[in-house]
């Protein structure tokens, strides 16, 4: 008897057998919520063309946005809202992409082949643009206050 205790109790239950050094064990990964469970919003990062086309028809799709439905666009900060309406001066090309004009990508600080992040509420029937630069600072952020919250745990 070494005097030290175990880390954990002994359950009666037989100990797992010992794995080989080398041998990766899966973990279990905990369940995480859809965020999109409701149907209302969807999520996609995309690259953004010379041309102002963002990359990705899954979003106009759920959109449900067609060929000459009128847009209005609106830049909040960095970031591009788009939304359905019969006042907007741009329309859905006969493709489903959005295309963002010149002084959008301009006022936006984004440049051809730059990632952009794509969120979609359905409901509202609104597509709203993320770069990459807003993103970084989004995520920074949250990583602060993540790290905040454990170190005062």
């Amino acid at each position: 008897m070494t005097g030290i205790a175990p880390l954990t109790p002994r359950t009666g239950r037989p100990e797992p057998a010992p794995v080989r050094a080398g041998t990766l064990v899966p973990l279990p990964i905990p369940a995480l919520p859809d965020l999109a469970a409701d149907g209302q919003r969807r999520f996609s990062t995309a690259l953004l063309d010379a041309s102002g086309r963002i990359q990705d028809r899954g979003i106009v799709n759920a959109l449900d946005w067609k060929p000459g439905d009128r847009l209005l666009m609106t830049q909040i900060r960095s970031s591009a809202v788009i939304c359905r309406r019969s006042d907007g001066v741009f329309r859905m090309s006969t493709k489903p992409y959005v295309v963002l004009p010149a002084p959008v990508r301009r006022g936006c600080r984004v440049l051809a082949g730059s990632r952009v992040l794509l969120v979609a509420d359905l409901a509202q029937d609104v597509l709203v643009v993320h770069p990459e630069h807003v993103v970084h600072v989004m995520l920074r952020d949250f990583h602060t206050t993540l790290a905040a919250g454990e170190a005062d745990q």
